[in-house]
């Protein structure tokens, strides 16, 4: 076993269902009973809606009571109720080298990947188990020898320069059918590449790929070149991504035909402070269609920031909400669609593909201008692939 430094549980109530909270009830019930809660700091991804907000969007009775159980036991066991999937951006940061038990499979390949702390992709209940302990089982990803690269994978040919924030989610998508669960070393990206860009890849190939470790040469701590990430051992193979197949993975990742668009939504992972002042700014002098919803998911910390920024009052003055604690992945999905919401705009290839998967939601996959578009006209005219 080895000591970790945090945790972050995922599974919120579309995950969890009641059976799952009644586990989690049981599990905070007994450790209570004994004295014992988290010896680590410990966070939370988000979940169904924005407390401040419940009843101005309507939710049913049943979910706020669903989610106060959580809430409940959660908090009674020391979990820092934060919300967000950008708990890295939120006082849960580990330091190179760190390990530390992580749920959120984005947030985990962040840690790994941007970070150079050491965790696998695992379940919520060895995370909690490990919070309570403070150790984790020291495998996977916590040994170095299991770090190493094993496809290559090259993104030369592709001019990135030209991608939208979409094309390069699409690109991820490309890449994890490609590498499965195989750990990636990926040559041909810029060093410079910011970290909007470097999220939106991560968290997309973690979707269609199994991996928690992704090896961008030049930008991961651990792979300052392609010799160094494999540990002297050559690739399984290489593989290389072309413009062709970015393009033809918009029509494999959205699922929609209506081009009536119901919500637009954004936030999967959290929107960032610097994502809703490029949202605010475009929405700046225009008008959400009546029939077409607009919300940005982000967390308590960031809507506090905005409000202050006064980027809040844009977005209203516009038609458009933000919302706290909520992921454009799954959480809303189920009182929403109650509601007669049934085709998403979205920039999230993560979202698109939890929405679909999990609630029957149809999905236009596009970039943040492409969704504004969407939500102005209340229709979808962005990529079809």
């Amino acid at each position: 076993m080895v000591p970790i430094t945090s945790a972050h549980i995922a599974g919120n109530y579309s995950v969890m269902r009641d059976e799952g909270i009644e586990w989690l009830e049981n599990f905070a019930s007994e450790l209570t009973a004994e004295g014992l809660k988290v010896a680590v700091f410990t966070t939370k991804n988000p979940e169904m809606f924005d407390f401040e907000e419940a009843d101005e969007l309507r939710v049913p009775e049943v979910y706020r009571e669903k989610q106060m159980r959580i809430d409940t036991a959660l908090r009674s066991i020391g979990v820092v109720l934060a919300y967000t999937c950008h708990h890295y951006l939120a006082g849960n940061l580990p330091r190179y080298g760190d390990h530390i038990a992580w749920a959120s499979s984005g947030s985990q390949t962040y840690a790994n990947s941007v970070i150079g702390a050491r965790s696998n992709r695992e379940a919520d209940h060895v995370v909690l188990a490990a919070a309570v302990a403070g150790v984790i089982p020291e495998y996977g990803l916590h040994l170095t020898e299991n770090r190493k690269a094993e496809v290559l994978v090259d993104v030369s040919n592709i001019d990135l320069s030209k991608l939208n924030d979409a094309d390069v989610k699409a690109m991820g998508w490309v890449i994890g059918k490609k590498i499965g669960t195989r750990i990636p070393a990926i040559v041909g990206l810029p060093p410079d590449l910011d970290i909007e860009r470097i999220k939106g890849l991560l968290y997309s190939i973690t979707v269609s790929g199994a991996v928690g470790l992704i090896h961008m040469v030049g930008i991961t701590p651990e792979a300052p070149t392609v010799e160094a990430v494999f540990q002297g051992h050559p690739p399984l193979e290489s593989v290389e991504i072309t413009e062709q197949e970015v393009i033809g993975a918009y029509g494999e990742i959205s699922s929609a035909s209506d081009e009536k668009v119901d919500l637009v939504i954004f936030g999967c992972p959290h929107c960032t402070i610097q994502e809703i002042e490029k949202i605010a700014t475009l929405l700046e002098g225009k008008k959400v269609h009546p029939e077409t919803q607009l919300w940005i998911c982000t967390s308590q910390w960031c809507k506090t920031l905005a409000k202050r920024m006064r980027l809040d009052e844009k977005i209203k003055a516009a038609g458009g909400r933000i919302v706290a604690d909520v992921g454009a992945a799954s959480g809303p999905y189920a009182f929403l669609k109650e509601q007669g919401i049934r085709t998403l705009a979205l920039n999230s290839v993560r979202a698109c593909y939890y929405s679909s998967g999990l609630f029957g939601m149809k999905t236009w996959l596009g970039s943040t201008e492409q969704c504004i578009e969407a939500a102005i006209k209340g229709k979808w005219e962005g990529t079809r692939g």
